[in-house]
């Protein structure tokens, strides 16, 4: 009696340490929290019961922080399944750091960069509010992602692509309001076109927890609102299933262009929420001179750095990795001059492997492409994990020695700076020269 009696006394125990644990892991985990954003809008937790939301813990000075920030994760998934979309996931950013400020999420010194660029859901951080939040939950270090279901502890979500992100969304099933036939279209990066053209891609999502997508219709509407193209699309998309599609539309026309899914397998889509995109048709440069020179100026880690500019399927300029330095500190990169073709379409991409683009304390880095003509095509410095430029290559270049007469219609002369020479075309020095539009501009 006395040893079952002993048994009783430590079972009991133990579920005593099991129920205390459970309640502090709950007050670590804690469901409930009120807090301002940067911009004193107020949002209580509590509110979000019904939907998966994601608690990002990061702190404005963190480098895997702005990479997982700037890598657009967060921000297409909320733009697809936050309030604007499906309404089914909510997203907060919160700089755990207790000297947050207005000022250091807007980028200033000692900051990885602006928090708030192209960040649409709220950023709570300053006046302690996101060092408040963070009291909240018990993480390793920064960043940290805690992941709501409504009642209970949340768990902590790992950063990770896209789509495998979302499946570990996903396990939020009772926070999603599934219909049978539900079809919804992502859409999030705005697109580039050149002068011959550029045939959309869009993606759908079977939004239905319950049947296979197996077909669905897409329409496209010019900025007018004019529906000028229909495609019919067939396949077999299981549950959270999601597939690419290009329409079958040559768009040459710079605006804001609509898609939408409608009719997912034959049926009226009942929950139109998130069906319907803006595709923003942005004209790329055009008339770049063919000859291209590139300057970078590295950071610390210049093996974080690599840049290209290619059609697609050829690569016509490329650097980097480069050398890491032993200290905080920049490095100029040896020019690199290149020549693409005429009227080729192309596009100069810089990548930085680490997400911080070069900057702040590791070294002000930059860069900038000009053309033949002195012409900036892109410059910058801070730009997360990848910044890209579309642009078109036009005039061809000549060298003036080399031929005895050129014909030009009006019989001017214009120097770079678009002045008109007074002087025969012989009086010109010998050196390159472009022509376009019957001007001559001389280049170097």
């Amino acid at each position: 009696m006395k040893y079952e009696n002993k048994i009783f006394k430590i079972l009991c125990t133990l579920s005593f340490i099991t129920i205390l644990s459970i309640f502090l892991i709950n007050k670590c985990n804690a469901q409930t929290w009120t807090a301002s954003d940067m911009n004193g809008v107020s949002y209580d937790l509590s509110n979000y019961t019904n939907k998966a939301t994601l608690v990002d813990i990061s702190a404005h000075w963190c480098g895997p922080c702005w990479s997982w920030h700037t890598g657009g994760v967060m921000e297409e998934l909320y733009h697809d399944f936050g309030p604007d979309g499906t309404d089914e996931f909510m997203v907060f950013f919160i700089d755990g750091d207790a000297g947050s400020s207005v000022s250091l999420l807007n980028g200033a010194s000692g900051s990885q960069g602006n928090w708030t660029t192209g960040t649409p859901y709220p950023l709570i951080g300053p006046n302690s509010q996101g060092s408040s939040v963070a009291s909240n939950y018990t993480f390793p270090g920064y960043p940290t992602l805690f992941l709501h279901c409504g009642t209970g502890i949340a768990p902590e979500i790992q950063r990770n692509e896209k789509w495998t992100f979302w499946s570990e969304v996903l396990n939020c099933s009772p926070a999603f309001q599934w219909q049978n036939d539900d079809a919804t279209l992502l859409l999030h990066k705005g697109m580039k076109i050149c002068p011959l053209g550029n045939e959309p891609e869009v993606e759908i999502y079977n939004a239905s927890a319950y049947v296979n997508l197996t077909s669905a219709q897409i329409e496209l509407r010019d900025p007018s609102g004019t529906l000028i193209h229909t495609q019919q699309w067939q396949g077999n998309l299981v549950p959270a299933g999601h597939t690419m599609v290009t329409l079958n539309y040559l768009i040459t026309t710079p605006g804001t262009w609509t898609a939408k899914v409608v009719l997912p397998n034959g049926v009226i889509d009942t929950r139109p929420n998130g069906d319907e995109e803006n595709i923003e048709v942005i004209a790329p440069l055009t008339n770049i001179h063919t000859e291209l020179t590139v300057n970078i100026v590295t950071d610390r880690y210049g093996s974080e750095t690599t840049w290209s500019i290619s059609d697609g399927s050829t690569t016509y300029m490329n650097g980097g990795p480069y050398n890491d330095l032993s200290a905080n500190g920049t490095t100029p990169q040896t020019p690199v001059v290149g020549s693409i073709p005429p009227n080729t379409c192309v596009t100069f991409m810089i990548e930085d492997s680490y997400g911080d683009g070069r900057c702040c304390s590791w070294g002000n880095g930059s860069y900038i492409v000009t053309d033949g003509l002195g012409n900036v095509v892109s410059q910058g410095g801070t730009f997360g994990s990848l910044e890209e430029i579309k642009f078109e290559t036009g005039s061809f270049t000549v060298d003036i020695g080399e031929v005895n007469y050129i014909e030009v219609e009006d019989n001017r002369i214009f120097d770079v700076l678009g002045r008109e020479w007074d002087c025969n075309f012989v009086d010109l020095p010998k050196g390159m020269y472009i022509i376009n539009n019957n001007k001559i501009f001389k280049t170097k």
